[in-house]
């Protein structure tokens, strides 16, 4: 198991998320989303795709499913050491 740790720029996404009732269910898939990370991070579905930053370091795509949303959301995530280090929540229309 890993301990989630957040990068700067995912924190406020997360409590905007929290904070907005009308977001309920985003919110739910993206707990459940960092669950899989933590609790699975060996797993096909935390691993599920490699990309690339533009810097050439390796980070984990995991889909959030969430069907009230417009846009396909993904958690971007890294291991290090203890810790599951969640760099990007956010539309997967990042790139």
């Amino acid at each position: 198991m890993l301990e989630p740790e957040y990068g700067e720029h995912v924190i406020p996404v997360l409590d905007a998320i929290e904070n907005d009732p009308t977001r309920q269910a985003l919110w739910n898939a993206i707990c459940d989303a960092i669950d899989v990370v933590c609790d699975h991070p060996d797993s096909a579905e935390a691993r599920r795709e490699a990309v690339r930053t533009p810097g050439g370091f390796k980070v984990w795509q995991v889909p959030i499913r969430c069907r009230t949303e417009d846009d396909d959301w993904v958690l971007l995530w890294h291991e290090e050491g203890p810790n599951a280090v969640i760099v990007y929540v956010g539309s997967r229309m990042f790139r």
